[in-house]
């Protein structure tokens, strides 16, 4: 009993450092409505600042996104034009990103969902 109550500590113990991570979640193509490309690059970049991010334009349709935390740091872009907009993973430190995979550390979805509604909300705003 005492053999068989040691093997299954080990084995909870062993599966206790075992952690999946989710798929690299990425917004493909989001519809906006009747904006003009500078009413999106707008807000972008209001949505972007309000929730921490700092937002600096690469070239016209296509925006950057930085987020520092603690000691990890996520970079997306954001191509748009006057109907859409994307939010595209492109680096990060320190969240386990697995290429191969497809995987990264939860936190980066939720970021990029925060990040994604506050966009909405400033375009439903303008």
């Amino acid at each position: 009993m005492k053999k068989l109550c040691s093997v299954l500590l080990l084995g909870v113990l062993a599966c206790a450092g075992c952690r999946t991570f989710p798929p690299v979640q990425n917004v493909q193509h989001q519809s906006v409505s009747a904006q003009s490309m500078a009413a999106v690059e707008k807000a972008i970049e209001v949505g972007g600042t309000n929730k921490g991010w700092v937002v600096t334009k690469v070239r016209d349709g296509l925006m950057e996104a930085t987020l520092n935390i603690r000691n990890h740091q996520v970079v997306v872009d954001i191509p748009y034009g006057a109907d859409y907009y994307s939010i595209l993973y492109k680096t990060s430190t320190n969240l386990r990103y697995n290429e191969k995979k497809g995987t990264i550390h939860p936190r980066y979805n939720t970021w990029i969902i925060y990040l994604n509604r506050s966009i909405n909300a400033a375009l439903a705003a303008q």
